[in-house]
């Protein structure tokens, strides 16, 4: 196949916007192929024949949230958890890796808005919550973050653009879906043996097979909605408690403050308690 418009159009699309579904993919063929037949995998195939040698590449996946099967750009070329992420400055790419580490790492794979601020205070970097703001609405846009409600969850994109990373040093808190071998972190785990699977997975499987796939234990819808309802209350309690911990921040700020104000309205007698208490030591 020859290298054409149309491939470049529906490369520079990906790349612009970090996913796109494969429904989309497929109207933007439709609108530049002039009535041909051309397959999403085959021109996905072409594009990444010319991204090899700049180490990017287009990956045709799942989304493990929507289900939708989407067309992902990937960089591949960096160090770490850097990746694409070589368009920021240090001190994002710091807040960046905290994050993720952070999302992975916590039992239902998510966190609030509270507590993705308030993870500046883990920084070495200065860094203020203004700017943390604004760098997780930039990776939302890329698709780097998605958000349910208030809570930030791994976008689609960083779970396989950096999916080495993550196997590489969170490999504890990292789950294979046990029919597709991908990494899980928002689908279910098996009643019966703890096991992961995606939820297309376990979907798609038990329209054939009413029984779990890992140890072919009876299945059942209401199963996951025990597993899902856990999550929630999970969910919703986190975020109460990083309201609890962002009210007593506050309130050790103002006293903070209110200590800071006391001193400056009579630095002239605080420093003549601290002469008195010299000529007392000696």
């Amino acid at each position: 196949m020859t290298y054409t418009n149309i491939h470049r159009f529906l490369l520079r699309t990906i790349a612009s916007a970090g996913v796109i579904t494969k429904e989309d993919a497929e109207k933007i063929v439709r609108n530049h192929a002039d009535d041909q037949d051309i397959s999403i995998p085959a021109l996905v195939e072409k594009i990444n024949e010319e991204l090899r040698p700049i180490k990017q590449q287009i990956k045709i996946t799942n989304d493990e949230l929507s289900a939708e099967e989407v067309l992902v750009f990937m960089s591949l070329g960096f160090d770490d958890a850097t990746k694409s992420q070589n368009l920021f400055p240090a001190a994002d790419l710091e807040y960046f890796r905290i994050l993720i580490e952070q999302i992975v790492t916590t039992e239902n794979r998510q966190i609030s808005g509270i507590h993705a601020l308030n993870l500046v205070g883990n920084m070495k970097s200065t860094y203020t919550k203004t700017s943390a703001q604004k760098m997780l609405d930039t990776w939302c846009r890329m698709k780097y973050l998605d958000k349910e409600d208030t809570n930030y969850v791994l976008g689609v994109r960083t779970i396989h653009e950096f999916e080495g990373y993550l196997r590489e040093n969170m490999a504890d808190s990292i789950e294979e879906c046990c029919l597709c071998k991908q990494i899980v972190l928002r689908g279910y785990n098996c009643i019966g043996c703890g096991n992961a699977v995606h939820t297309r997975c376990i979907n798609k499987y038990t329209e054939r097979v009413k029984k779990w796939p890992c140890c072919k234990i009876e299945f059942s819808a209401d199963h996951l909605d025990r597993v899902y309802s856990q999550r929630l209350t999970q969910s919703q309690s986190n975020t109460v408690q990083d309201e609890i911990n962002t009210d007593s921040s506050h309130e050790n700020s103002e006293e903070m403050t209110q200590e800071i104000s006391t001193q400056e309205i009579i630095p002239e007698m605080s420093q003549r308690g601290t002469r008195k208490r010299k000529r007392t030591d000696q």
